[in-house]
Order: structure tokens, then sequence, then C-alpha cells
């Protein structure tokens, strides 16, 4: 019986470790770099609209979080309109900057890492007006990474105080690009 039971176990267990090793989530890859979203558009098609910005205008945002350290960020959010030849509308830019610490994580549902986020200090600013700075008090921003993808991707949740203009995003690591070649001058033979 003992014989048997000893058998038993050393069948088994291999085939629990090898279950155990599938279920254990992947390495989190650091979250250091930069990460950006594909610009988000929404056509304004309005009376108002038109009467502001012109025909076939587009509100456009992007988002941009540059991870400094483990701990430290800055999450940018860009919002413009352009007119209907893709050009900046002036006066339409405004910039929302966010420096962030990031803490912890805990499990979420089924793949995803909640990463633990403090907003350190936020502010709106107006590329047209320097002078122009408004306090973004009460903003919240959340951070989530995911166990069965790649690592370059994470989603990135934005609440404003004021309830407009919170939204979900998901962002795609910034590739770097490769290292250029040294041009040698052209050998002219003279």
């Amino acid at each position: 019986m003992r014989t048997l039971l000893l058998l038993t176990a050393v069948a088994v267990a291999p085939l629990l470790a090898a279950d155990a090793t599938a279920q254990a989530p992947a390495a989190q890859r650091p979250l250091t770099g930069t990460w950006r979203s594909a610009p988000d558009e929404m056509k304004l098609t309005s009376e108002f609209d038109r009467s502001v910005w012109g025909a076939n205008a587009t509100s456009v945002r992007t988002v941009e979080l540059v991870v400094k350290s483990n701990t430290d960020a800055t999450l940018r959010v860009v919002k413009k309109v352009v007119d209907g030849k893709r050009r900046t509308v002036p006066a339409s830019t405004w910039v929302e900057e966010a420096q962030l610490r990031i803490g912890g994580t805990a499990p979420g549902v089924a793949d995803r890492v909640e990463h633990e986020v403090a907003v350190t200090s936020a502010v709106r600013l107006f590329p047209d007006d320097p002078n122009y700075r408004f306090t973004l008090d009460g903003l919240r921003v959340k951070l989530v990474t995911f166990t069965a993808r790649d690592g370059n991707s994470l989603e990135v949740r934005y609440d404003t105080p004021e309830g407009r203009g919170s939204f979900w995003e998901t962002l795609t690591r910034a590739r770097t690009a490769p290292p250029r070649a040294a041009r040698t001058p052209a050998n002219t033979g003279s």
C-alpha cells in the first residue's frame, strides 16, 4: 500500500507543478518609459461647433504617460481642434498635466493588475496664454497593466474633478528609435 501511495505521489507531483507553473502570473515588465495613445477624434458637427470652429472641424485628444522611475510619472493630456485641412485652430489647444506617484499593485479581474496611483499635482494649461494655470484639485488617475499580454500596453483611467471630460484610454509603449549608423563621406576618388 505504501509503495502504491509513493508511486502515485511521484506520478502526480510533476503534473501539479506543471499546472501551478501554467497558472503563475507572468513577471511584470517595468513601467518606465514613454506610453502614448492613438489620437481620439470626434467630428464637431453642431451648428454651434461650425460657427466657432468652421466646417469639418474635429476635436482631437492624445494622452502620453512618461514613467521616469518605478514611482514617478507625468501624465499629459492634450486636447485641440483641427480644421478641415487638419491644421490646429488657434486658441483651441489645452493641456492637462499631472505628476503621479505610482505605488504597489493588486490583482484585478482576469489578467488585470491594478497599480496604486496618487496624483501629487495637476494643472490645466493653455499654450496660447502661458500665464494661465488652473489647478486641477481632485483629479484621480488609475493605471492597469495585464499579465497575459506582451507588456506593451496599459490602460489609464482619468477622472476630472468636475466629472466632465473623464475617460479611459489604452496606451502603448513608445518604440525607441534604433541607433543611427554613422555616415561616412563618400569617396569620390579625386
